[in-house]
C-alpha cells in the first residue's frame, strides 16, 4: 500500500509514510508539510498528537445494569466468547454463562 500526498497528490515509494496535519488530518510529503495547511506554515505534525481516548475513570462502584441486559451483572462485566448465548467474566461476580451450549 502507497501512501499518497493530499497536497501535491505525489504517490509515496515503498514503505515511505507520510506526516499528516494535526487539524484536518490531511496526509502530507515533507515538502508539502512545510508549505503549510490550515493557516500554519509549517503545518503542524499530527504524528504527536494522541493516539488513543484516555482511560476512564476509576469508579469503586460499579453501576448495576437492568435486569434484561443480556445478563450482565454489572458494568465491570466484559463479553467473552463462548458457545452460550452470553458469557460475561466479572471480577466480582465471576463468569455468568446465559443461554445453551451448542
Amino acid at each position: 500500500m502507497f501512501d499518497s500526498c493530499g497536497g501535491c497528490e505525489r504517490r509515496g515509494s515503498a514503505g515511505e509514510v507520510f506526516d499528516w496535519c494535526a487539524h484536518c488530518e490531511l496526509s502530507l510529503c515533507p515538502r508539502c508539510m512545510e508549505r503549510g495547511c490550515c493557516d500554519n506554515e509549517p503545518a503542524e505534525s499530527g504524528r504527536s498528537a494522541p493516539r488513543c481516548l484516555p482511560e476512564p475513570p476509576e469508579d469503586d462502584e460499579a453501576t448495576a445494569l437492568p435486569e434484561h441486559f443480556g445478563g450482565r451483572c454489572c458494568t465491570r462485566a466484559r463479553a467473552v466468547a463462548c458457545s452460550c448465548a452470553f458469557h460475561w467474566v466479572c471480577t466480582h461476580h465471576g463468569d455468568q454463562h446465559i443461554g445453551t451450549h451448542d
